[in-house]
């Protein structure tokens, strides 16, 4: 069923791919754009974007809001390890089979391949819907004529400077280190930056605003009495700090204290048992989806609590 909706599509491209891919061969190829494709989704998550489709060693995604796009174009340059250019733009697409056509898509694609290097390229009407923001620096480039569109398209260009803290910040607290450097090591190998462990709820909830993370990884049993420390800290800080994700790993169900979780916070926060956990995928998967503010509930605990 077709349908309409008014979106912030952004397109991405890796500069020189096929040459510098042909040089490494094809396993070291798929590990750098692996790593590149981890890059760009920690900014979606951190942006709250949704991944639309690859393609080649590029990235189209789309976003219910344009400072988010804009800011996400700029996170995605400062963290990629890869020379990339960007194209966006924004308008009402047609929506199919969790697709998206129309004139701002077409846009967005054109911009993205007449950028250069390091370039971040958008429409007018994005320069229109942020100018009263003050968010970015943005300077006329020009109409340019992009293929696909009947009217030269009016562009400018955003800049931005380098940044080292633009990864995906996550917390980690469990009372086992080696389980917590497991979890870091594998966090760390899809782009995501573990800001700080503790060992217990206490230690985490004294260092989370000084971590600043977007997510927190927490065990639901940790000192002093190994019941629900982790779901109540948890629970804190969503009350206390409701924009940052919270993902809770458990051996068992605690099935009173993640009602309560559950009920306090509807989005950004997320429930897993550790048995169910089978790949490193799935566990970055979870931490980006909390991260930007998406439920993940493991499907045999939704069954206990309803």
């Amino acid at each position: 069923m077709l349908r309409t909706r008014m979106v912030a599509v952004l397109f991405t491209d890796m500069v020189g791919s096929t040459t510098l891919l042909s040089e490494l061969g094809a396993s070291a190829a798929d590990e750098l754009r692996d790593r590149h494709f981890a890059e760009m989704r920690s900014a979606l998550a951190v942006h709250h974007g949704t991944e639309v489709k690859t393609l080649g060693d590029g990235m189209m995604a789309v976003f219910e809001s344009v400072t988010d796009a804009l800011a996400c174009a700029v996170t995605m340059q400062q963290a990629s390890q890869q020379n990339i250019r960007i194209g966006l733009s924004v308008g009402e697409a047609t929506v199919e089979n969790s697709d998206y056509f129309g004139i701002p898509v077409v846009e967005a694609s054109r911009l993205c391949a007449a950028a250069d290097d390091g370039q971040i390229l958008v429409a007018d009407l994005v320069r229109a819907v942020v100018a009263t923001r003050d968010v970015h620096r943005l300077e006329p480039v020009g109409e340019l004529t992009l293929k696909g569109l009947p009217a030269p398209t009016m562009a400018w260009e955003v800049g931005w400077e380098p940044d080292e803290d633009s990864a995906l910040r996550v917390a980690l607290a469990d009372d086992s280190a080696l389980l917590r450097e497991g979890i870091a090591r594998a966090l760390a190998q899809e782009g995501i930056d573990v800001v700080f462990q503790a060992s217990d709820a206490e230690e985490l909830l004294a260092g989370l605003a000084g971590a600043r993370p977007h997510a927190v990884v927490v065990d639901v049993r940790m000192p002093p009495t190994h019941t629900t420390e982790g779901l109540d800290a948890a629970e804190r800080i969503k009350a206390d700090y409701p924009q940052v994700g919270v993902l809770v790993l458990s051996a068992t169900l605690q099935e009173e204290a993640a009602r309560r979780l559950l009920a306090a916070a509807p989005g950004g926060v997320g429930y897993l048992l550790k048995d169910s956990v089978g790949e490193v995928a799935e566990l970055v998967s979870a931490v980006r989806t909390v991260a930007s503010g998406g439920s993940v509930i493991a499907p045999e605990i939704v069954a206990r609590l309803q």
